[in-house]
């Protein structure tokens, strides 16, 4: 019946800053860059190869929640967090074993605008 999700939307309150560090830091593809409205844009980001894309939605509130709001998995977390550490991106948590699944690791890190991202090993 389901396929897959098109688009996940992603709070953000600088869409310029957003893709800067999505693009050029985490290492997305721009796929959709459209004006949407009075100021804003509508902004679609993808992992290369994958059917999902990250939309960028007017941030709501200045408070960027305590939860994860993106999860991303990456082959290898101790190695992608070498690498966005040394990107200068700031982690809450670095990489340790997943509680909830032995076999799985996972780091969290905020994004430019403040957002909790996952990323995984599952």
């Amino acid at each position: 019946m389901f396929k897959h999700v098109k688009f996940s939307g992603l709070p953000v309150t600088d869409q310029d800053r957003a893709v800067a560090f999505y693009r050029d830091v985490i290492g997305l593809t721009l796929a959709t860059d459209q004006q949407y409205g009075s100021g804003w844009r509508w902004i679609e980001l993808e992992i290369p190869g994958s059917p999902t894309r990250v939309l960028f939605e007017r941030r709501a509130s200045e408070a960027p929640g305590e939860q994860p709001t993106l999860n991303i998995v990456v082959e290898d977390v101790d190695a992608a967090y070498t690498v966005l550490l040394a990107k200068g991106v700031v982690f809450d948590q670095e990489p340790i074993d997943a509680p909830w699944a032995p076999a799985e690791r996972y780091a969290l890190l905020r994004d430019s605008e403040g957002n909790l991202i996952l990323i995984g090993s599952g």
